[in-house]
This record gives C-alpha cells, sequence and structure tokens, in this order.
C-alpha cells in the first residue's frame, strides 16, 4: 500500500526557495493639550429656596440573567497565527536545522481545488523546515502505508507519528494533531540528491520544530 509516497517523494523537491520578506515598523504618536480658567461670581440677592429637593429614588439593580441550561461545550481549537510563517524567525530556524541562514518564509501552493492551504517553509540555499496542514485522516493513512516505518512521538500536540522509509529510514517526515488540525512537519539538511544520509538528524529536528510549533497551535 503506498497511500503516503507522493507526500514522502514531495518533501526533497516541493518546495521552492524563499523569498525576502518586508519588514514593517510601525510608528506612535502622541498628543498633549492643556489650560484652564477661574471666573468670580456676584453675590445672590434672591433669598434661597424654602422648598427642599424631592430625594431621588435609587434604581433597582437588574436581576442577573439566569444561564441557558443543556449549552454545548466544544473542544476549544487551536488559536493558530493567520500567517503560518510568524511562527518562527530565522534564528530559531538555524537552530533547530543546524545548517546557516538566513532562512525566510514562503506559503504552500494552493490546493488543487484553488482553496489556500496553511503552512510555511523557511528556506535558505541548502536546507528548508516547514510546516502545513494535511488532511484530517492523514494518520490513518500513514499507518496503514506499508513501505512506512512509523513511530508514535509522545508529548507532541494532542498525538504525533514519525514516519520514514521502511526500507532504508531515509526521507523522515512527522505528523501531528494539534487544536483539531493535522499537520505534517519535514526538516530536510541538505538540497542535494545526498541528503538521505541526514535522516537521523532530520528526524530529531523535525521532532523539536513540531514540539515548539504545538504549542502555538494549540494554546
Amino acid at each position: 500500500m503506498q497511500v503516503n509516497s507522493s507526500i514522502q517523494e514531495g518533501r526533497r523537491y516541493g518546495w521552492l526557495p524563499a523569498l525576502a520578506l518586508a519588514a514593517v515598523a510601525v510608528a506612535g504618536c502622541s498628543s498633549s493639550g492643556g489650560g484652564g480658567a477661574a471666573a468670580a461670581s456676584a453675590p445672590v440677592s434672591t433669598p434661597p429656596a424654602t422648598t427642599a429637593a424631592t430625594p431621588v429614588t435609587p434604581a433597582t439593580p437588574a436581576t442577573p440573567a439566569t444561564p441557558a441550561t443543556g449549552a454545548a461545550n466544544p473542544a476549544p481549537a487551536g488559536k493558530r497565527p493567520a500567517d503560518a510563517c510568524t511562527m518562527l524567525t530565522s534564528a530559531q530556524v538555524v537552530a533547530v536545522v543546524g545548517t546557516a541562514g538566513p532562512f525566510r518564509g514562503t506559503h504552500p501552493d494552493p490546493a488543487s481545488d484553488g482553496s489556500a492551504v496553511w503552512g510555511c517553509t523557511w528556506g535558505s540555499r541548502q536546507s528548508y523546515a516547514a510546516i502545513k496542514e494535511t488532511a484530517p485522516d492523514t494518520l490513518a493513512r500513514v499507518r496503514a502505508d506499508s513501505d512506512l516505518a512509523v513511530t508514535t512521538v509522545p508529548g507532541i500536540g494532542q498525538e504525533a507519528v514519525a514516519t520514514a522509509w521502511k526500507k532504508d529510514g531515509t526521507r523522515p517526515i512527522l505528523y501531528l494533531v494539534a487544536g483539531g488540525h493535522t499537520y505534517s512537519v519535514a526538516v530536510v539538511k541538505d538540497r542535494g540528491p545526498g541528503d538521505d544520509v541526514n535522516a537521523p538528524a532530520e528526524t530529531l529536528a523535525e521532532a523539536a520544530l513540531a514540539t515548539t510549533l504545538a504549542v502555538s497551535l494549540t494554546s
């Protein structure tokens, strides 16, 4: 069964080098003002009124609304940022991947139906790290793929598994569920054809990257 083969193949060559992102600076503004005047008033010749004003009756506090019964309490969804590329800086990617930067973020291509895909690839000339939302049934599919070695990874999101080609342990990808969404996380240390030797280091880097990102995806 090879339902995940296209995913694994796309890991190596499907990501393009990123373009530089423009930095935005926000300027603050301040305002000030003041001043005052005093006026003297003449004595009042009219005698004070003899009739006292009627006291105002305090308003009766409003009765608190009775909470609705039987209301649904769905589990909170992950508060992920709208732009995945804001989740990591170049320095953070350098620390995880272990190769020189700078790393610049680009977004995934749209889906086949033209809809946007949430995710980001932080790439340099040599390497990249990436996260992308995938179909909800992805974990079930990779577990059923006889070509993949699949290992459960505890402590990451709601659920996570590390995968690699069973025949030689190369092309690792980590999949996780966080905040009700399913994601793939990939790290490539060398874009060239000799990258397979880096598979063990890439597996560790993917777990570290997923651990960091899962916090933002579920907070």
